[in-house]
């Protein structure tokens, strides 16, 4: 049953709404750039808690450094799971929906257009009884679920498009393709029960196919049938919550899957390419697409070989350029592929830029980074207590939220959090055997100070990262190295305590990691590296590219 704080503050958040839509129709509608130039925004953060960590005042500047970067579209990726927090009987999270609404309203400021990816099914929550993936399994197979998501894609629809610099809105096959793949290793005799439950036997008896009604594997000469099955599946959830959100554009699959026949042949499954529909077609690449992936480096000329190719392939060699590439991943970081997939030159990454601009001008609407920042990849919840001390024990002492993000942990104070395994946002296929903890101290700190643990192991002193890293660390910055059993981890999850034996200290936020995403624009800390100015100039070339076209 709602109370009346909840009553009260969905009111004004009508009336917030309201206000908004009206602004829009006295201003009149926003001249979105005809290019798309994006980056996705995590604040610093990453894609499963952004919503969690993005405070006010590095929102104000973050999006003018964006502008100032040569980006004109912002990408935010907003979450089913954390978002909606019951899919049964549709309840929000209050605190996203301020946050979503701060980011949006930032952006605007900065003059800057607005993208959102829906439906985003991972997230570092404090509770959730299923994973992202079993979330989208029971979507796929429940109306009860997909009540509650069409709710949660109408809200947002309308949340967004009160704001005059929002642009478009599009679904990812990703959300789903995970969920079919999955249930492909189940036992036979569940994978038999699930080709009735998920209404793959049925699609076998309508098309006419003469196949055994069990969820094939893979390397199985059935697959085909699957596949083409996960495919139309797709296109139906695209087409329900299409019924939610206008105009809703929906990233395709460009992958292709190995089918091999019994004489020995290979067949590639392509993926529906939805081009017969009036939307907008979102897309992604990096240097490993089509590349023999043995761990080679590519020169410039290779690499836009395969570029090339494989926007040949998603245009129909230029006869529908109707798409943006979300994800330009020209410097792919995936931490299960490092070794292994091919990538660029990182010394000639400026000259593929350079020679990528008629590339992309041609045979695409636009284009986005998947980081604008480098990112730890960080296993909390709340790691920076916007949302007051949820999901943290308070042991002893006091832990006191500050406004913009941070605790003020009193003498003799401990804290806690508790990260079951299967929510702890770790990727079994990702080896490690240490984790690093990072706070930000606000206060000056004396020497072993705060002390933290894992699992009940000893006790670690956090020191300053100069200290440990050298001259060039962050000066705000105390971190501490963990050795840990990666199968413990794996199945007891993980129990992190932090305490504080000196005097009151402000800590500004937390980061619990073994994995940083390098993407070599900007740093963890926000500063210029690597390929920085590379992808300044390729911007800047785009821009005058585009508009020297039009002006022909």
């Amino acid at each position: 049953m709602r109370g009346p704080v909840v009553i009260f503050e969905e009111a004004r958040r009508r009336l917030r709404v309201i206000k908004r839509k009206l602004q829009t129709k006295l201003l009149g509608a926003v001249q979105h750039p005809e290019y798309v130039r994006a980056t996705h925004y995590f604040g610093e953060g990453w894609a499963l808690n952004s919503l969690q960590v993005v405070d006010r005042v590095s929102l104000r500047r973050d999006m003018a450094q964006i502008v100032e970067d040569g980006f004109n579209t912002v990408i935010f990726v907003v979450p089913w799971r954390g978002y909606q927090t019951d899919h049964y009987a549709p309840t929000y999270d209050d605190s996203y929906l301020r946050q979503l609404e701060r980011m949006m309203a930032a952006a605007q400021h900065a003059g800057l257009s607005i993208i959102v990816r829906l439906s985003y099914a991972h997230q570092v929550l404090d509770r959730q009884p299923l994973s992202g993936i079993t979330t989208i399994q029971r979507l796929l197979n429940d109306s009860a679920t997909q009540d509650a998501w069409l709710d949660y894609m109408a809200r947002v629809h309308a949340l967004c498009v009160s704001y005059r610099a929002f642009r478009a809105a599009f679904l990812s096959w990703e959300e789903f393709w995970h969920a079919f793949w999955r249930w492909q290793l189940y036992k036979p005799e569940h994978k038999r029960q699930l080709a009735e439950e998920t209404g793959y036997a049925r699609y076998l008896q309508e098309q006419g196919i003469d196949a055994e009604p069990v969820i094939p594997r893979p390397e199985e000469a059935d697959y085909r049938h699957f596949h083409a099955f996960s495919n139309h599946r797709i296109r139906q959830m695209h087409a329900l919550a299409a019924s939610r959100v206008p105009q809703l554009g929906i990233e395709i699959r460009v992958d292709k899957d190995k089918q091999k026949n019994a004489d020995g042949s290979v067949d590639w499954l392509s993926n529906d390419s939805y081009t017969d529909l009036d939307v907008l077609r979102y897309t992604y690449w990096a240097p490993f697409m089509g590349a023999a992936n043995e761990g080679e480096i590519l020169s410039t000329e290779q690499a836009i070989g395969l570029l090339t190719h494989a926007l040949n392939e998603v245009t129909g060699r230029g006869a529908d350029v109707g798409h943006i590439v979300d994800q330009f991943n020209f410097v792919d970081d995936a931490p299960k592929f490092r070794g292994i997939h091919a990538r660029i030159d990182p010394e000639e990454v400026g000259q593929f830029l350079h020679a990528a601009v008629p590339v992309m001008a041609t045979l695409s609407r636009g284009f986005g980074i998947w980081a604008w920042r480098d990112y730890r990849q960080n296993l909390l919840y709340n790691a920076r207590f916007l949302l007051g001390t949820r999901g943290w024990e308070v042991a002893c002492g006091t832990a006191r939220p500050q406004r913009h993000g941070g605790v003020r942990l009193s003498g003799a104070s401990l804290i806690r959090q508790t990260l079951p395994a299967r929510v702890s946002g770790l990727q079994t296929t990702v080896p490690f055997d240490e984790f690093e903890l990072v706070a930000r101290a606000v206060d000056r700190y004396q020497s072993g100070q705060l002390e933290a643990r894992i699992n009940a192991g000893p006790w670690h002193v956090l020191e300053t990262a100069a200290t440990t890293l050298g001259a060039s660390a962050a000066s705000d910055e105390l971190r501490v190295i963990f050795e840990v059993q990666r199968p413990m981890i794996l199945e007891d999850g993980i129990v992190i305590e932090l305490r504080n034996s000196g005097a009151p200290v402000t800590v500004d936020g937390l980061n619990l990691f073994h994995v940083v995403f390098r993407g070599g624009f900007r740093d963890e800390h926000g500063d210029p590296c690597g390929h920085y100015e590379a992808l300044k100039a390729f911007n800047a070339e785009l821009a005058s590219t585009v508009t020297a076209a039009a002006t022909d």
